[in-house]
């Protein structure tokens, strides 16, 4: 547990550069992990907005991590 978070941090922080890619797959795996399965009642169309996954956070970055956490 306490190595997930300290890879979230150095991922975060931009110790631990990742391509955009591995960012939206990280991202979507935290996000699954934080609220669990996507549900289109529950979630509106910027449910991710508080999270953050990479220190130059886009709109793209985002919006891929919402594709991919709808398919888990």
């Amino acid at each position: 547990y306490y190595l997930c978070l300290q890879l979230r941090e150095d991922i975060l922080s931009g110790r631990l550069p990742c391509s955009f890619v591995t960012h939206a797959l990280l991202g979507s795996y935290a996000v699954q992990a934080e609220l669990g399965d996507y549900d289109p009642e529950e979630h509106g169309p910027d449910y991710i907005s508080e999270f953050r996954f990479a220190p130059n956070q886009t709109r793209e970055l985002e919006e891929r991590v919402m594709e991919l956490h709808r398919t888990y």
